[in-house]
């Protein structure tokens, strides 16, 4: 298995931090390539939701049906998506620290066999496209938006 791991300290409460880094509509701004965020099945987001994410990579658009796969608020946060025999799981612990919310990122990267001597590659690729993830997460938490016109 490959994969890489991340931690910040935002100074939010965990329920409030839960809440944002969950809700679907937030995710462009902690991942600047997603273009387009559908959610394919009733009831929101919680285990077994499917949400269909669409990125611009390398000047294409390409898209990808996420699956929720763990969701207990306001601790737990999974969720997995495969394709073409390699499957990635993103994993978010959130812990209250006092005042603060230390949200710590798990992404696992596994692959059948035909992946097997890529899946380092893939985990160093996937790194460099999600690795400022949680550092998004925080600025967009932290830092004061401009008012809307």
């Amino acid at each position: 298995m490959a994969g890489f791991n991340r931690s910040v300290l935002i100074q939010k409460p965990l329920e409030e931090v839960f809440d944002f880094a969950t809700d679907v509509q937030n995710v462009p701004l902690f991942l600047p390539n997603v273009t387009k965020i559908e959610v394919l099945t009733e009831g929101g987001v919680k285990k077994g939701a499917r949400i269909k994410e669409t990125r611009a990579f390398k000047g294409k658009e390409r898209a990808a049906v996420v699956e929720i796969t763990e969701h207990e608020r306001p601790r737990l946060h999974a969720a997995s998506a495969g394709m073409m025999g390699l499957r990635a799981t993103y994993t978010f612990h959130f812990v209250s620290e006092g005042s603060a919310t230390r949200v710590n990122l798990d992404a696992d990267v596994t692959g059948n066999f035909l992946w097997w001597l890529f899946l380092g590659m893939m985990s160093k690729m996937m790194e460099k496209e999600d690795g400022e993830y949680l550092n998004r997460l925080k600025d967009a938490m932290e830092k004061p938006r401009a008012a809307a016109s």
